[in-house]
């Protein structure tokens, strides 16, 4: 028990000599472009909630979504029955996320 206690305050105590070491040895330059928000290359007009198109969230959130469910798929090949049922009840979720963002019109790419 006391060796358990030992490597838990040794991680502590190496995390805080590593987060100190980091803020003590950081470049802290605060200029102008150091500062400001930086929005996918371009200069930001207005406010910076304008300037970031919510189709554009939309359809990333989708590509990760989908990204997943191909990792589902391979799970399918090599396991039981239990895993295909939580499978196509994750099908059904994502389907279901999807007609609604059809039916609200979502998908359109308007800019």
């Amino acid at each position: 028990m006391s060796v358990l206690i030992m490597v838990i305050l040794f991680t502590v105590v190496l995390l805080f000599v590593f987060y100190l070491g980091n803020f003590v040895l950081s470049c802290k330059d605060f200029y102008k472009n150091k500062i400001s928000s930086f929005e996918c290359g371009f200069v930001s007009v207005g406010k910076i909630q304008n300037s970031f198109s919510i189709h554009f969230f939309i359809m990333m959130l989708m590509f990760v979504i989908f990204d997943l469910e191909v990792v589902m798929f391979v799970g399918i090949l090599i396991s039981d029955m239990s895993s295909l049922v939580s499978f196509l009840l994750l099908l059904f979720f994502i389907l279901g996320g999807f007609y609604m963002e059809w039916w609200y019109g979502k998908l359109v790419w308007l800019i």
